[in-house]
């Protein structure tokens, strides 16, 4: 059992209305409902929660498509990640257009420092490859890699 009394997983996933694709997030909880309505379409989305994702603190099947293969990423919005590479290359690039070296490597140095940072204080994410659910306050030794191109192409993912 889970030594942590308030273990409370929470699952992130996509409407499966097709014409809806709204993000849902809910706290699983042992027992607890086994299905959640969308807050746009209202479609109920019913879920199959695994006993092993509170026995073990990780998903061995997701409880939105019974996938059985996970992957594991920080938990970080992957287009502010973007906007922050962007943002600092272009000021790079401006001062390294005004021949000003050691504020082009400041600047630089700057977004190696924030990286670091995101990486050491933010948190991951289990998902799965089939539907791309998101799972997160699991356990920290969750036996899952990282992403896995040849694994994610099995899945046609839209």
């Amino acid at each position: 059992m889970n030594k942590h009394p308030e273990f409370k997983p929470v699952l992130s996933f996509r409407c499966r209305n097709a014409d809806c694709r709204t993000g849902i997030a809910t706290i699983l909880q042992p027992g607890g409902p086994q299905s959640v309505d969308c807050p746009d379409c209202k479609q109920r989305q019913p879920l199959i929660i695994d006993t092993d994702l509170f026995q073990q603190g990780r998903p061995t099947r997701c409880a939105v498509c019974e996938g059985v293969e996970f992957f594991v990423r920080k938990d970080f919005p992957q287009r502010l990640g973007m906007v922050l590479v962007v943002l600092f290359g272009l000021t790079a690039s401006i001062f390294y257009y005004y021949r000003n070296i050691p504020a082009t490597f400041a600047t630089l140095a700057a977004l190696v420092v924030v990286d670091a940072a995101i990486y050491l204080f933010v948190g991951t994410a289990t998902v799965c490859y089939r539907c791309r659910a998101e799972y997160r306050r699991l356990n920290r030794d969750t036996p899952y890699s990282g992403f896995d191109l040849a694994t994610s192409e099995k899945y046609d993912v839209s």
